[in-house]
């Protein structure tokens, strides 16, 4: 019920008009190892722990490949769950051990040896996620000043660490290494969803590290709204394959459930903190592994009814183009748009034209000249300084007569400086007005004031910026253009449209001349990718519906055998419920998955008579109403989306 020993005593104070004595004895009770010693002993009877040590302890998806295949990691940090330095200290060990925490001398260790002193120079994101600037404002009070974790696609819980500085890439550096060495002998790769895999990326390749094989990165769908458009043609799980229709905003919702427990153990020694949150976020990963063939069936009609208005859109789009045209046209767009949003691409100037020098040269003089011009009695101190810069390069150069701007040697060269600068200048704002408009498509598609829609609009915002510094910087050069196909001034509606005359003179990056309007081929491309992730989801759902199967049919031989090795009455009372209810979660399962898969027959040994005595193609009600109304869900999704918030430090009200 995510309430502090403190706020449960007194509400039995007022249930049952207990005495201020009553509550204080009562509290004294509970406030020790109590309650600690009672979650835990509820966590082993659930897991069966001394019973049937092979059972499914929680820490692990269901659904998710065990060998040879692919599974999809959510990492994101939470600054609120920290710790105080005056909570005192642990006398014993955590009670759960190292189940989902990481250990704290593990993790520091790998920092020393791994020292993340710079700042990431990436800047295509407002989070300032990965920032050591971050870690320069926490509070000296704290010894843990947040957490930082990764689960699965289907959102159960992997590994957790507690940070002792801000959101260092080294953090999520450390899961990948940990995840990597725990699935590396069975064949599965891994595909890593981070708030700012961009920078992760980058930095790894930086630092010689490079990415390890079988792994990719993706940065989340609700968060690449916040980044730049490179970053959201390289980077969304929107647009990577083997990603499906993955949001890989799992994380955040956990946060939201796990974070009202901030209150409490930011007060509690280590090792309560540890058993807390440990034992939070197996009840968290209960309640999603709970109904998970639902939730699979769930993402199956998803996948399908984005097939299919993806499908909808390209038929639109194939029917509004000026000429014939074919998904292998699309096709072909989605490459070219990847080959231009390379950074290689995007951050290497054009090849000089011009020698450095003659450009310094020619620069200088016309700056000189112009002073000049204006001052001819008493000479500045810039003109002073100009002068002495010249007669170096002179001498330098050997230039023994300074040019005069009559000659052609000075023509010639201020011709090809301004054909550099300016071209050069106009296709920044090419690609900034390109950025601009499709971020403003974008926006449309959402109301105002949704957090989407938001974000964007930031984004936008900062595309005006940077085209009002490349004008800025057109309008200051100190020579008049030298064609006319350069404006001698340029103005903000001159720049913010990719389809304005002044963009007429420069060659498409992809040579492409077919005439199809660019918002059109925007739509095409965005339709094809969401087509191509619905197809990739339902692959991904068969296979995890095949490994649940499995797994389930797993955990029901290791309860069988220990049901026939024990001879204790009440451990075998124990184990046949246990077993009773995982058979009755199989059957479901397999009458779920029945239009999917494959299913294989029942286990050889079955407990529940409706294994061998109801028909499998016999749904009851309660199965009905489940596959068939998702409003309850919905609303679920729906309150969980709602609490989604950038700012980790946020308390929410509302309580499961």
């Amino acid at each position: 019920c995510q309430v502090s020993v403190e706020g449960f005593c007194n509400t039995l104070r007022w249930k049952n008009n207990l005495s201020l004595v009553e509550v204080n004895m009562l509290y004294r009770a509970l406030v020790g190892e109590s309650i600690s010693q009672f979650r835990h002993y509820h966590s082993r009877r659930r897991s069966l722990a001394g019973l049937c040590d092979l059972f499914d302890d929680g820490t692990a998806c269901p659904a998710c490949p065990k060998a040879d295949g692919t599974m999809i990691v959510t990492m994101d940090a939470n600054f609120g769950l920290v710790r105080k330095r005056s909570s005192g200290r642990s006398v014993t060990e955590p009670l759960h051990g190292n189940s989902m925490f990481v250990r704290d001398e593990d993790v520091e260790e790998y920092l020393l040896s791994h020292p993340d002193c710079s700042k990431p120079t990436e800047d295509c994101s407002n989070f300032k996620a990965g920032n050591l600037l971050r870690s320069q404002n926490q509070q000296k009070k704290l010894d843990v000043t947040g957490v930082f974790g990764a689960s699965c696609r289907h959102e159960i819980p992997l590994m957790f660490l507690n940070m002792a500085h801000g959101e260092r890439l080294a953090y999520p550096k450390f899961i990948i290494r940990e995840l990597e060495k725990r699935y590396k002998d069975k064949n599965i790769n891994l595909h890593f969803i981070y708030d700012i895999a961009c920078v992760l990326f980058t930095h790894m390749h930086k630092t010689g590290e490079g990415i390890p094989q079988g792994i990719s990165m993706a940065v989340p769908a609700f968060h690449v709204y916040g980044h730049k458009l490179q970053c959201q043609i390289m980077y969304s799980t929107r647009r990577l394959p083997g990603f499906g229709l993955t949001d890989g905003e799992g994380m955040e919702r956990l946060w939201s459930f796990l974070r009202r427990f901030s209150r409490m153990t930011k007060e509690m020694t280590p090792s309560h903190r540890l058993d807390l949150l440990t034992d939070a976020l197996l009840y968290y990963g209960r309640r999603k592994s709970t109904d998970l063939e639902v939730q699979l069936i769930q993402r199956w009609d998803k996948a399908e009814k984005v097939w299919s208005l993806a499908e909808e859109e390209i038929s639109a789009v194939l029917k509004e183009a000026p000429m014939c045209i074919s998904e292998r046209d699309i096709q072909q767009w989605m490459e070219t748009e990847i080959e231009v949003a390379q950074p290689a691409r995007l951050k290497t100037r054009p090849t000089d034209t011009v020698p450095r020098w003659k450009r310094n040269y020619v620069m200088k003089l016309t700056k000189f000249n112009q002073l000049r011009s204006l001052n001819q009695e008493y000479p500045t101190g810039d003109e002073t300084q100009l002068e002495s810069d010249l007669q170096a390069i002179e001498k330098h150069y050997g230039i023994k007569q300074r040019w005069c701007q009559s000659d052609e040697i000075f023509q010639s060269t201020l011709r090809d400086l301004d054909q550099e600068v300016r071209g050069h200048l106009i296709l920044q704002a090419q690609n900034e007005a390109r950025e601009r408009v499709t971020l403003l498509n974008l926006k449309r598609k959402y109301p105002d004031g949704q957090g989407i829609a938001i974000r964007l609009s930031k984004q936008v915002n900062a595309c005006n910026r940077r085209l009002k510094k490349i004008i800025t910087g057109y309008n200051g050069l100190q020579w008049p253009p030298q064609t006319t196909k350069f404006p001698s001034h340029l103005e903000f509606p001159d720049v913010r449209d990719v389809s304005l005359p002044l963009y007429s003179f420069i060659d498409e990056p992809t040579g492409d001349k077919s005439g199809i309007p660019r918002a059109l081929k925007r739509r095409a491309i965005d339709a094809l990718h969401l087509k191509t992730r619905a197809a990739e989801e339902k692959l991904l759902l068969q296979r995890e519906m095949d490994t649940l199967i499995h797994h389930l049919h797993q955990q029901h031989e290791h309860l069988h055998s220990a049901i026939n090795d024990t001879m204790d009455p009440g451990s075998k009372a124990v184990l046949l419920h246990s077993i009773i209810l995982l058979e009755r979660k199989l059957y479901n399962a397999m009458i779920m998955f029945t239009n999917h898969i494959t299913v294989v027959a029942p286990p050889p040994n079955v407990y529940l008579p409706e294994f061998t005595s109801v028909s499998q193609s016999v749904i009851s009600a309660d199965m009905h109403i489940l596959l068939c109304d998702d409003s309850s869900h919905d609303k679920e999704d729906e309150a969980d989306e709602n609490d989604v918030d950038d700012d980790d430090d946020d308390e929410v009200d509302d309580c499961d």
